[in-house]
């Protein structure tokens, strides 16, 4: 969790919210122009996302009441304290929806959550479209994920391989712990 406002906390590191963008309707510049975020490759721009898009955001990660419950996008509060675990992974999750990356590598990302939460938000990032890989001991991950990729303590005596890559449907996959 960033130092700032629940707006900031949905933006980041995608997008930079100042203080001018959050106090005009629709997160719009002083100057009238729209914030832009330049992505890496310097061709494809994109609309900062608006306060309705990220209460439309909240909604899909099941966070709809927290502006109402803090005082709005604008407060600012010890993020990382008032939240739970839980809420601060679906916080991320909603960071995510909003950037709307090609890949995203998600460690452990709903450990703090329940199995239909963790539905809901793999559910969300699949229908938007994101490439994603996980790192997880749960074994609920694998409904949400093709392939697996299993590491074990490497021999350095031996040559044969430490890893393999397993269909996530194979009997076996469902069964076993998963490693990272």
């Amino acid at each position: 969790m960033v130092l700032g406002t629940l707006r900031q906390q949905l933006l980041y590191p995608a997008w930079n919210a100042t203080v001018e963008e959050e106090a005009t309707p629709g997160g719009s510049k002083i100057d009238g122009s729209t914030p832009l975020l330049i992505r890496d490759d310097g061709n494809e721009k994109c609309n900062k996302p608006t306060t309705d898009d990220l209460m439309r955001t909240l909604e899909k990660v099941c966070l709809g009441h927290i502006a109402d419950r803090f005082g709005g996008l604008d407060s600012i509060h010890e993020w990382s304290s008032v939240l739970s675990l839980g809420e601060q992974q679906r916080l991320a999750f909603a960071r995510l929806l909003l950037a709307q990356p090609k890949l995203a590598l998600l460690d452990e990302s709903t450990s703090a959550l329940d199995e239909a939460n963790e539905a809901l938000l793999y559910q969300q990032i699949q229908s938007a479209d994101i490439t994603y890989i996980s790192i997880g001991h749960r074994r609920t991950l694998t409904k949400f994920h093709n392939k697996i990729l299993r590491i074990s303590t490497a021999d350095p005596k031996s040559k044969e391989r430490n890893w393999q890559i397993e269909d996530a449907d194979a009997k076996d996959s469902l069964y076993g712990p998963l490693s990272q």
